[in-house]
């Protein structure tokens, strides 16, 4: 049961980490919300874990019955996690020229934009929750899934908690703010190029 923790907890932290969509989506909350970032991590990486549940069991259901829907739906999902990072992108820099990115506390509605945002990732690109399916051989396989989801959310916490440190420092609030509001548009971007 352990190495099955420990391998899932590896393969959830390299799988948060190594996506840039992943920290395109969770960069511009935690830089709006500097001392409590990682609550945008925390939500971001809940929402990604259960919306790859989902994802995981309908797959899982449908597959046999509905032939190529993952990958339908798979293409689709990635075209909208690109449309929504582009705007979350284009909100974050349209508050940065109006002056706004320092002026209003983040509401408890942009950790449930998080949440949501998270789940949508979660739930695109069946195709990574394929690698996770061999889990299944496992002695364990709910303690590698328990890994995999505890350690991709609590390294989006971390992540977010390091763009929040950014943004603690005055002089770097307002250009860490814009550059993760640039690089989420243009992962988004480039997330739409490749989906279409």
């Amino acid at each position: 049961m352990l190495s099955s923790l420990l391998l899932g907890s590896f393969a959830g932290a390299q799988h948060a980490l190594g996506g840039p969509d992943h920290l395109a989506g969770v960069a511009p909350f935690a830089a709006a919300r500097a001392h409590r970032a990682w609550h945008a991590g925390l939500a971001w990486g809940v929402g990604h874990a259960a919306g790859a549940c989902v994802a995981a069991l309908a797959a899982l259901v449908l597959r046999d019955s509905v032939p190529g829907l993952a990958e339908r739906v798979s293409e689709r999902s990635e075209l909208a996690v690109g449309v929504v990072l582009c705007i979350i992108g284009a909100l974050g820099l349209r508050a940065l020229v109006r002056d706004h990115a320092h002026a209003h506390a983040p509401s408890s509605s942009s950790l449930a934009r998080c949440l949501g945002i998270g789940a949508l990732h979660g739930a695109a690109g069946l195709s990574h929750l394929f690698a996770v399916l061999p889990a299944l051989a496992l002695a364990s396989p709910a303690a590698y899934l328990a890994g995999y989801g505890i350690s991709s959310t609590l390294a989006m916490c971390a992540v977010a908690a390091g763009v929040g440190r950014l943004t603690l420092l005055p002089a770097l609030r307002r250009r860490a703010f814009g550059v993760c509001s640039a690089a989420s548009v243009l992962v988004g971007a480039y997330w739409i190029a490749a989906s279409v």
